[in-house]
């Protein structure tokens, strides 16, 4: 499933980005981390990371009433990021919030997979961008350009996230200081795949 999010060249190749994520959420073992005390009865929980793109602001769910993954829209029309020259880069990031009540531990961690970068209309302006991410605290450590890694199939997984806890990815999309002038005009379309895994939320250890 993609989610097109244009990048678009204008003059002196400067290109507002949009960018939108992929969630998918798994099927977890919370029977395994919630457990009653009392033979044969099971009490139920609920598995729920909330995610928050900036710089648009939305909030979403990563899945919805309906069972659907969601998407999220880190930029919008009218929220854009700063003109994109070529050589420089833009940044936009998401946070993920661990709303589990689950019993146990039940952290989770967060992962961005590779990134869905197409051209529009038959441009080539893809080819001169590179997406990259980092997991870090805060959403205000996303614009030091320090620590970012090229997004590739193997994804950027974060460190766990507690229950109540909140771990940000950032991104970073850059665009080639060889970029010509005659990508101005052209459009990309960008989404990333993000999912949410179990770690250790079983009483007894890792299951």
């Amino acid at each position: 499933m993609g989610i097109p999010r244009s990048l678009r060249a204008a003059a002196l190749i400067a290109a507002a980005v949009l960018m939108g994520l992929l969630t998918v959420q798994g099927s977890y073992a919370l029977w395994a981390s919630n457990a009653s005390a009392t033979p044969g009865s099971v009490s139920s929980a609920t598995f729920n990371v909330s995610l928050t793109g900036m710089p648009s602001g939305q909030v979403t769910n990563m899945t919805l009433a309906d069972g659907q993954a969601a998407s999220l829209a880190l930029t919008t029309q009218s929220v854009a990021l700063a003109a994109l020259a070529p050589g420089a880069a833009v940044h936009s990031s998401v946070s993920a919030r661990n709303n589990s009540d689950a019993g146990g531990q039940f952290s989770i961690s967060v992962t961005a997979g590779a990134p869905a970068v197409s051209n529009v209309g038959g441009g080539s302006l893809a080819q001169y961008l590179t997406v990259s991410a980092k997991n870090v605290a805060t959403a205000a450590e996303c614009n030091t350009t320090t620590g970012y890694a090229q997004l590739t199939t193997a994804g950027l997984t974060t460190a766990a996230v507690p229950k109540a806890g909140t771990t940000v990815v950032c991104f970073e999309v850059k665009l080639s200081s060889t970029a010509p002038s005659t990508l101005k005009g052209q459009a990309v379309n960008i989404s990333i795949p993000l999912t949410a895994s179990q770690l250790c939320g079983v009483p007894s250890g890792c299951a």
